[in-house]
Formats: C-alpha cells, structure tokens, sequence
C-alpha cells in the first residue's frame, strides 16, 4: 500500500511506473495516477508552463515525469475530499473546499460533495472560465443529499458563489444536493447561502438555506430552472434582478419553498416568463413575493400557477408593480389571510398607460384565524395608472368584502 504523498514526495524511491496504484492521502480510497505529457485540452505539458497547469493534486509531478488522477480520463467526477475537505463538522475546509473550486471551476469538472458536515468560515468563489468561442463551461456541483451534506458557515460571511469571468455572461451550471446553515440565531446573518452571476441555463435542485440574509440570489441570469429549494428564517429567501446583462427571464420554480423570512420571501425585478409553479410561501413576515415588469424583453411577466400561501403579515402575498403594457397570470393558486395586519393578498401597482391583461383564474382566498373581512380589505386591489388595465375574475371569495377591486 502507498500514498499519494510518499509516492510523490522528492526523492520518492518508487519507480515511475506509466501506470500507479496508489492510496489517496486525504479519503484513504484508492485512487489510479497515469503518466501523461499532455494536459486535459492537449496542451504539451513542459518546464515553460508546469506552474500553470501541474496544480499538485489532480495533475502531479515525480522528477521529470508528469501525472494525473485516472477520473480526468475516464470523464469521472471528482471528489472534493481529494481536495482535503474533511467534512467532520470541525475542521475549517474553507482552504480545501477553495481549491476544489478552483481546479473544477476553471475546467468545467463536476465536484462531488461527500457526506458530513464541511465548516466554512468564508465565501468560497468559484470562478468559471469560459471557452472564449463557445461561452460554455459547464460546471457542476453535486452533493450527496440536503440530509446527507451540510455545509455550516459560521463566519461572518460564508456561502457559495459562482462568477462567470465573461462579460457575455456563461452557459450551463448545475448546483444540487446539499444544505447550508448559518448558526440558528434570533437574526439572519452570513451574507447571500447561494450566489450565482452572469451565468446562463441554470440549474439547482434540492438547495435548502437557512438563516442567511438573503438565501440565494441570481443576477444576470435567464433560461433556469429552480426545484425543490428551500430558503427559509432568512431575512429574504430569493432575490434577483439585472446589473449588466439580462433581467430574470424565463426562470422556473418548481416545488420550491420560500417560508419565515424576515424581510421577504422572493424579491424580482423586470421579470419575463418567470413562473412559480407549485410552490409555497408560509409565514413570511412582509411580501411573500414583489416582482416588477418593465417589458424590455418580452410582454409576459409573472406567471404564478398552483401554489400556496398562507401566513404573510405586515405585506402582501403578492405585490406586481407594472412599468410596462403586457401580461400576468394567477391561475390555480391559494390564498390563506389568517392576520388581521394583512390587507389584500395581490396588490397590483400600474406605473403605466399601456394595456395590461391581467387573468386571475381559479384562485381561492381563505380567511383564517385572526383575519376579519372587511370592505377595505379586497383580496386583490388594483392600483395606480388603471385606466387601461383589463382583467378576468374566476375567483373563489368567501365574502363579498374580499372581490376584486381596480381602483380608477
């Protein structure tokens, strides 16, 4: 049996074989190294450019000689533990967590998350290099299950960020199967759990943040999926809006959760195409959803199907502020006012002389617990420039209070 580090090590009495079998140091698994003289993309490996490309732990260096870890050839992920990420719920893997992300950022390689818990006490950055013709990279970050992988930040600011270095803006990033905590405190704190910027068709599936300022938030980004994450006892839950490249557009919720958070539970600007489906939203203590429209990249906006909330105090379930003429979909959704502090569950702001259509289909509003209906409570008011505002009414109400209202 031999390890990585003694095979390696200067003046290592082992022979160069073109092939080892070796004993990874860090996850004690066996792990194949093969002599090369090219790197991953064919470059000519050499005294000139070894610095750049030989970083010590996937690709190596025994005397003239130049190595790399067998899972680089057969396409395989890679592990963050070859990384030195220990996951024991003690140890800081900040630094280990920071190379894994570095070598697997830069090369598009998907880094596997191992089972535990890997402390963090800073944000840990992973920059994505782009191929400067195709803009893709393709990164990829899988956990082992948001019960299985925890990541426990506990510095001042800690979570996971993904920056694309192109000013297009990249394409294609996967991010799944993991849990990451900021201590239960009475207040949020931690910065952003998740942040992804200038990267296009997204994906991130079974994410839960807990207790961060703001649980994950998207700039620059379109054509994404979201499922099956959870943002919750954040201050805000999800934000997102342009800074140089795109708005949100076509962005998809799907079962996703966004519950007891201070501030906000989803927080959007100028959207296009974007649809909550299925989703629910409980307990959030100010807007449960605010999304504005401005109509730059299309003339549909929100879309929310099927979803549930219930629970929202000192805000509104849902407040849309129209700058743009165009469309808005409520279809199927339930609505559950159980404070008396809650005045209406959809509030409508039109900035705007343009037509806007708005079709509220098959909802159903609830009044719960402490809610008392009233004639200045309507379940959904229209506001503001409405004089070209158009809507359809299939809407359950309790009481006649509780009709829409659009205010001229």
């Amino acid at each position: 049996m031999i390890y990585t580090e003694d095979f390696f090590a200067q003046n290592s009495p082992y022979p160069n074989d073109d092939l080892v079998q070796l004993v990874d140091n860090q996850t004690k698994e066996n792990v194949n190294y093969k002599k090369v003289t090219v790197w991953m993309n064919g470059t000519s490996i050499n005294t000139s450019n070894e610095a750049t490309l030989i970083d010590g732990i996937v690709y190596r260096k025994k005397g003239t000689d130049y190595y790399v870890n067998t899972l680089i050839l057969s396409g395989s992920e890679l592990n963050a533990g070859t990384f030195g990420v220990r996951a024991d719920g003690i140890t800081d893997d900040s630094d280990a967590l920071q190379k894994a992300f570095d070598f697997c950022g830069k090369n598009g390689w998907k880094l596997k998350l191992p089972i535990g818990e890997i402390v963090i006490t800073k944000n840990i950055v992973c920059t994505i290099t782009t191929n400067t013709v195709t803009n893709v990279n393709r990164f990829q970050l899988i956990g082992s299950g948001v019960n299985l992988t925890f990541l426990r930040s506990v510095g001042v600011e800690g979570g996971l960020h993904f920056i694309s270095n192109s000013n297009k803006g990249s394409v294609y990033l996967t991010i799944s199967g993991f849990t990451i905590t900021r201590p239960d405190t009475k207040n949020a704190s931690g910065g952003v759990g998740v942040y992804v910027k200038n990267i296009m068709e997204v994906t991130i599936k079974d994410v839960e943040a807990f207790k961060f300022n703001i649980g994950m938030q998207v700039m620059d980004t379109c054509s994404s999926l979201f499922e099956n994450i959870k943002m919750h006892w954040g201050d805000k839950g999800f934000y997102s809006e342009k800074v140089n490249i795109t708005p949100p557009n076509l962005l998809t919720f799907n079962n996703c959760h966004f519950n007891s958070n201070a501030v906000k539970g989803v927080e959007l600007y100028n959207v296009h195409n974007v649809k909550f489906d299925g989703c629910g939203f409980e307990g959030n203590y100010g807007n449960a959803i605010e999304a504005s429209f401005v109509g730059d990249n299309g003339k549909v906006g929100l879309n929310l199907i099927n979803s549930y909330f219930e629970g929202t105090s000192n805000g509104v379930d849902v407040y849309y502020t129209l700058n743009n003429g165009g469309t808005a979909n409520f279809i199927g959704n339930t609505f559950n006012r159980l404070s008396n502090n809650i005045y209406t569950s959809i509030f409508v702001l039109s900035n705007t002389a343009g037509k806007s259509y708005l079709n509220f289909v098959g909802n159903g509003f609830l009044n719960g617990e402490d809610f008392i209906p009233n004639g200045d409570k309507p379940a959904i008011l229209i506001t503001g420039n409405t004089a070209n505002i158009h809507y359809t009414d299939t809407n359950y109400y309790e009481t006649p209070s509780d009709v829409l209202i659009c205010l001229p």
